[in-house]
């Protein structure tokens, strides 16, 4: 079961950063989320930001590399696509 405290503090870690992060080059969203290692869920809280393409960091502007964490939260970087409305 995920830790409502964690994902309070989680949450918060987030608010702080998620303006700045959001305006970056192909960042399509993020969001504090259940993490998956290995391709398995569990039960721990982390934040999730999803990008276009996941580039090495030597290819990342000075400034813009995300943490592995934030505020002692894990930071998981994911592709992924842009949602696509129903009709």
């Amino acid at each position: 079961m995920t830790d409502p405290e964690r994902v309070k503090t989680a949450t918060e870690a987030l608010d702080a950063v998620r303006s700045e992060w959001m305006s970056r080059q192909g960042v399509i969203s993020v969001e504090v989320a259940r993490r998956w290692i290995d391709g398995v869920p569990t039960d721990e809280v982390g934040i999730r930001v999803t990008v276009a393409k996941v580039l090495p960091p030597e290819n990342i502007p000075t400034g813009e590399v995300f943490p592995e964490d934030l505020q002692g939260v894990p930071v998981d970087l994911v592709e992924g696509t842009n949602p696509v409305p129903e009709r």
